[in-house]
């Protein structure tokens, strides 16, 4: 039977890829707006759509897009599911890419202020040949493949009110206000707002080779 949600579940979405021989991680936090027969099909394979369109086609082939695993974690805890969607690969892009620590960075903000209300997602498997220096050359297709996927997340989980059927909000999540335990509480969730591309490159130390994803 398909995974079901109710408004206010919360999920957490952990985006899973290989570079270098491990693991990389992008931990995502997403909540039903409006209940939801089949989270599968509306939140997880939306979200791999929005990755396999718009980042494997320029993502370095040095880097793969492997699994995306998921489970409710507010208000109760539920099981781990792991999903391989249809397209999940190696990215199309040059082969030479900048170190496995390298990032491009996107700010996801919400509507209130502080730093527990502000995220951020880090992009591995940059091809060499898309940067300038220390930022991303916006002038090549890379750029414009990163701003179209912060767009795809925006279209699809920055919810409408009264919001649709199978509705999910981007929620930043704050373990300074909801606990570092699962299940997590609800208040520790804040709904995206928007997201913002930055050109500047950023550094993920814990995805140094022989450090761990």
């Amino acid at each position: 039977m398909p995974e079901t949600a109710v408004t206010n579940d919360a999920y957490q979405v952990r985006v899973v890829g290989r570079m270098e021989g491990q693991e990389t991680n992008n931990v995502l936090h997403f909540v039903c707006a409006s209940s939801d027969d089949d989270v599968l099909t509306h939140l997880i394979l939306v979200l791999a759509q929005c990755i396999i369109d718009h980042l494997l086609p320029v993502l370095s082939s040095s880097w793969a897009l492997e699994k995306i695993v998921w489970k409710k974690v507010s208000p109760t805890l539920g099981p781990e599911i792991v999903s391989i969607p249809v397209g999940a690969a190696a990215g199309a892009g040059n082969a030479a890419a900048l170190p496995s620590y390298c990032s491009v960075v996107l700010s996801i903000h919400t509507a209130l202020g502080g730093r527990s209300h502000r995220g951020r997602m880090f992009i591995p498997g940059i091809p060499e040949n898309t940067t300038l220096n220390s930022s991303l050359d916006t002038t090549n297709a890379m750029w414009a493949a990163i701003v179209a996927f912060a767009a795809c997340l925006v279209t699809n989980f920055v919810i409408g009110d009264p919001p649709g059927a199978h509705a999910w909000s981007m929620c930043v999540y704050s373990r300074k206000i909801g606990g570092s335990h699962f299940p997590y509480a609800g208040t520790g969730f804040t709904a995206m707002k928007g997201i913002e591309p930055h050109a500047l490159l950023g550094t993920t130390r814990s995805r140094k080779v022989g450090r761990g994803s």
